[in-house]
């Protein structure tokens, strides 16, 4: 299986589909927007995503190069109704904000970093995400350059991968009710009192 991610010139795409991905791991903790729906339109959700403070809904094919599109990094929060998630340029905050946002850029790579080097990871490498009926592969350098672009506000690590031969390690995810996501019976859980992502 290609890992994706492995050329530097669809990093960035790759490191959005990631985030996409996130999203919508994150998305089936929320509730569905309970607003009447004329015949036809799209399903905010499945076939298109809000990016508050916009109301203008991203159909779900264009999404990921939304995202690439962005002018600098950013931090996407999956919000209580599906497929309405607010959207923070990092370029836009200052001050305390500014601070926090960088602060949560930082750890993100902390975590990464420290983890990948605890399990002797390369650029190359293959790291698995899968949960529901998802499953994807991508390489460090793609989720590294996530880390640097597309902060979601998901619990996530990287754990050990053994016997298995789509990837060398997979990511642990965890949603808003606070339980890590164990992803399907080939996939260990991240161990007790791992740290987490977030700002610390």
């Amino acid at each position: 299986m290609h890992a994706a991610g492995t050329d530097s010139e669809d990093l960035r795409l790759a490191a959005a589909r990631l985030a996409f991905a996130l999203i919508r791991f994150e998305g089936a903790a929320a509730h569905p927007l309970r607003a009447s729906r004329p015949p036809g339109a799209p399903q905010l959700g499945i076939d298109a995503f809000a990016f508050i403070p916009s109301w203008k809904q991203v159909p779900s094919g264009e999404v990921e190069a939304f995202l690439v599109a962005q002018p600098c990094p950013v931090l996407l929060a999956p919000t209580t109704i599906r497929g309405s998630i607010a959207l923070l340029l990092l370029d836009e905050l200052s001050g305390d904000r500014r601070r926090w946002a960088d602060k949560t850029f930082s750890n993100y790579a902390a975590v990464l970093e420290d983890v990948a080097g605890q399990l002797a990871l390369s650029p190359q490498s293959r790291i698995l995400v899968e949960f529901d009926d998802e499953s994807h592969v991508f390489s460090l350098a793609a989720v590294r350059e996530w880390s640097q672009q597309f902060a979601v506000q998901v619990g996530w690590n990287l754990g050990p991968l053994p016997d298995d031969p789509r990837a060398d390690a997979f990511m642990g995810l965890m949603r808003g009710d606070g339980r890590w996501y164990k992803g399907r019976s080939c996939i260990r859980p991240p161990p007790p009192n791992t740290p987490g992502a977030g700002p610390q």
